[in-house]
């Protein structure tokens, strides 16, 4: 019988060396991946800094790690169904994975201190009106309560806007509102 104790024990023992060995091997393959690796901490506590890095047309991390998923995107019910009338004035949908990621459609560019549609970032007629001082994107922050802000891009007519929230220690994109017709 005492034989057979130290044995179990020693089974057990074994099982426990094991099992935290692959647990030891789990974390350290987590932690190697170029996705933890790769993993932006918050770009800043400065909620326009922020926004600069989040909107980085050369890096999409950190939209990556700071959209939420799913993302929460409201546009006119009229884009949505013919027969809006008396409904409710706009609908919102549920983005979920990559493409929560296109609803972001804005650029920072840091040479010309702006931000500008994605497709703009891009065009080489576009970057020269921005070099002569034509062109126009208008951008209103606005802090919506203690914990968000609201970002606004274009004109009244023709606008996006962007609600973030604080969590976690960063801001995170929570809502994308296209209400143009």
């Amino acid at each position: 019988m005492h034989g057979e104790t130290i044995r179990i024990r020693g089974q057990a023992a074994a099982r426990l060396l094991l099992g935290v060995g692959l647990w030891a091997c789990a974390g350290a393959a987590v932690a190697d991946t170029p996705a933890a690796a790769e993993d932006p901490a918050c770009p800043s506590q400065d909620f326009t800094r922020f926004l600069q890095r989040f909107a980085d047309p050369a890096d999409d991390r950190v939209r990556l790690r700071y959209t939420s998923d799913p993302l929460e995107y409201e546009v006119p019910m009229h884009t949505v169904r013919d027969d809006y009338q008396g409904l409710a004035p706009t609908h919102v949908v549920l983005e979920q994975g990559g493409a929560r990621l296109k609803r972001f459609n804005y650029r920072y560019l840091a040479a010309f201190d702006l931000f500008v549609p994605s497709p703009v970032s891009r065009d080489p007629v576009a970057l020269e009106r921005m070099r002569a001082g034509t062109y126009n994107a208008p951008t209103r922050i606005e802090a919506i309560d203690d914990n968000g802000q609201r970002v606004t891009f274009g004109s009244d007519d023709e606008r996006d806007t962007y609600t973030f929230a604080r969590r976690y220690g960063c801001w995170t994109l929570t809502r994308a509102s296209n209400l143009r017709d």
